[in-house]
């Protein structure tokens, strides 16, 4: 009991001491302590941040490299296009994200969309270098299964037996119907541009009229043979319907050597009025200050337009110096009219060329007439012209060139008069305005080796925002091109004639998949997607106004709003990335004037199903007589009325 008492004591002891320390030195210990307490709240701080808005994980099947891209190039395109703020937390592999509730959604949308289109990709890839591997060993039939095996074999010689027969039959004489089509003697078309590298454009003949047609090079012509005289003759015809549209589509005019000129036949022309406020000189000027040139068109290229130049107009000096007795001389009035005659002719003819050339194809047709002005991009030296001389010399030159730019206004403003005079009575289309979007793309092609396409897609959405209507074309052509210059208005008009080859629209061809990614921001912008097989090169948004006008013609008033998709700020974000073109800036916006008769596009409309051989219902002549009695002048004049409403209530750009 001592021995513990001595030891409570003497630990009470050392407690003592060591309490009376503590209180003789309380400064060193207490900023000891002090001092380690700031450490550790500065070791708190520094690891504690704000909890993320929302929190996006990395899917476990795909890669986080390829989600964040280059240096993090999909993390700060998504961030930058959202106006949030991202962060990659490595430990966790998830995307942590601050801002707003409707950007997060947004955010949120992009990466779920980037993480699909990388997983598609993969899967892709994945199926096409698959190898099969070792077969298991085949299980012996059944009655049952060998039997239907044999049937099976039976049917496929049988049909591989007549697929070869529609060909070349064994004997064409045991057939009680023979016919051929000649090829002529000088014929330049290739046969496989004709019937295809296997024939396999006549197959649609074949299944038709259940005949058989094969070619015969030794004799230069094509057999067709079949037990129904009927079905001969309709696929005799058909051939050569086959033969006719070959010829008459390599007659659309080409330019190979200067790519800077339009295909197609082009023609320039001045609009004569019957009481013509007499301008006796037209001047080839600078565009003035407010003018939008092409979007397209080099910004090194010097753009001029046609001026009128009215008496007393032409300062006295500027006819000396061109030195040129004809310049002092005004153009009489039969001079005037005589034009006039001489222009509605060429347009008739001229239509009646063109439409003989595509009338056979099985493509899409547009015909449109619209109102802008004629931005000369190569022009003679001489700047002020007679109208006759400039109609003999200058309108007829090869060498002349232009572009013709749609724009009548640059804001809505300008357009309140001619809304207020279109939009009268029951005239308004239901559902208008429509939103559209023209796409422009390159095409990769399937096999390596092939060149790249350019192709268009034409998109319409729901007013749920979901995909509607589109279709996708290549081989845009220009066929008719008629450049009308009117003196006596501020806007000039132009009659074009297009055709494009259609692509499948299958939802599940690589048209298909671009499509289908598409959608539309809160604001209503275009949201794409470049693809492996599709990258865009630009994007134009249509908000269209149409209106019935007179006896059955159709105006629309376009809000245009154009992108340039192919400039290095693109090419750098990888395909799969969404680009939101609500936050690029866009390069013009305008608003332009289109005049077309409903007829046109029901009638083309059918050129776009044509079969193999067939003929469309309407005829070249029935557009030129369509205007009752008055043929090309009704439509001139219908035009020029209308120039007269744009002149009235379309107020200039400041």
């Amino acid at each position: 009991m001592a021995n513990s008492y001595r030891e409570l004591e003497g630990s009470g002891a050392n407690y003592e001491e060591e309490e009376a320390q503590a209180w003789r030195q309380p400064s060193y210990s207490q900023q000891s302590q002090r001092f380690d307490n700031r450490n550790h709240n500065n070791d708190m701080s520094s690891n504690i941040k704000r909890m993320p808005d929302e929190v996006w994980l990395i899917p476990a099947n795909v890669d986080a490299k390829k989600i964040l891209g280059d240096k993090k190039a999909n993390l700060k395109r998504i961030e930058a296009s959202t106006n949030t703020h991202m962060d990659y937390n490595e430990e966790d592999s998830q995307i942590e994200m601050w801002g707003n509730r409707d950007e997060l959604t947004e955010a949120l949308k992009q990466w779920n969309t980037l993480a699909q289109n990388v997983l598609d990709e993969e899967i892709k890839r994945a199926r096409a270098k698959k190898v099969k591997g070792w077969a298991k060993p085949e299980k012996e039939l059944t009655e049952k299964q060998r039997k239907k095996l044999e049937r099976r074999e039976l049917r496929a010689a049988k049909e591989k037996e007549m697929t070869e027969s529609q060909f070349h039959p064994r004997d064409n004489t045991l057939y009680k119907y023979n016919a051929h089509f000649v090829l002529p003697t000088n014929n330049e078309i290739p046969i496989a541009q004709f019937i295809g590298e296997k024939e396999e454009v006549l197959n649609p003949i074949r299944l038709d009229t259940n005949c058989f047609m094969w070619f015969e090079p030794t004799l230069n012509l094509i057999k067709i043979a079949g037990n129904e005289m009927d079905l001969v003759e309709d696929a005799t015809m058909r051939v050569k319907v086959l033969y006719l549209k070959v010829v008459a589509s390599r007659s659309i005019p080409i330019n190979v050597n200067d790519k800077s000129k339009r295909n197609g036949w082009v023609y320039y022309m001045i609009d004569i009025p019957e009481i013509p406020r007499q301008p006796y000189r037209v001047r080839i000027a600078n565009i003035p200050n407010w003018f939008m040139p092409p979007h397209d068109t080099n910004t090194n290229t010097a753009i001029k337009i046609f001026e009128p130049v009215r008496d007393g107009d032409v300062d006295p000096c500027t006819i000396a110096k061109e030195n040129d007795k004809e310049y002092k001389e005004s153009v009489d009035l039969e001079t005037l009219q005589r034009i006039q005659i001489e222009n509605s002719e060429g347009i008739r003819c001229a239509l009646l060329q063109a439409l003989g050339a595509i009338h056979l194809l099985d493509e899409e047709i547009k015909m449109r007439v619209r109102f802008g002005q004629i931005c000369l991009t190569d022009y003679p030296k001489e700047t002020l012209w007679p109208i006759d001389k400039l109609n003999a010399k200058v309108l007829r030159s090869p060498k002349l060139n232009s572009k013709f730019v749609t724009c009548i206004a640059t804001n809505r403003e300008q357009l309140a008069g001619l809304f207020e005079i279109v939009s009268q009575g029951e005239q308004h289309w239901e559902g208008s305005p429509f939103r559209e979007y023209k796409i422009h793309a390159i095409r990769r092609p399937k096999t390596r080796g092939e060149p790249n396409t350019d192709c268009v897609f034409d998109v319409k959405f729901k007013n749920d925002n979901k995909i509607g209507l589109w279709n996708v074309t290549t081989a845009e052509r220009n066929v008719l091109d008629i450049n009308m210059a009117c003196l006596d208005y501020v806007n000039s008009w132009n009659f074009s004639i297009r055709t494009a080859k259609r692509l499948s629209n299958d939802k599940f061809s690589p048209q298909g998949s671009f499509v289908y990614k598409l959608r539309l921001s809160q604001n209503n912008k275009l949201i794409y997607t470049n693809t492996e097989e599709i990258k865009v090169t630009s994007v134009c948004e249509k908000l269209k106004w149409k209106f019935w006008w007179g006896d059955n013609y159709v105006i629309e008033i376009t809000r245009y709003e154009h992108w340039n998709c192919d400039s290095n700020k693109f090419k750098a974000i990888s395909p799969g990335v969404e680009i939101v073109l609500g936050r690029e800036p866009s390069e013009s916006t305008f608003y332009g004037v289109t005049f077309y008769k409903d007829t046109w596009e029901r009638d083309f409309a059918e050129n776009c199903s044509l079969s193999a051989g067939r003929v469309p219902d309407w005829h070249p002549i029935d557009f030129i007589e369509e205007e009752n009695s008055g043929g090309v002048d009704r439509l001139l004049n219908e035009i020029r009325n209308f120039l007269e409403v744009l002149q009235n209530n379309v107020s200039k750009a400041q």
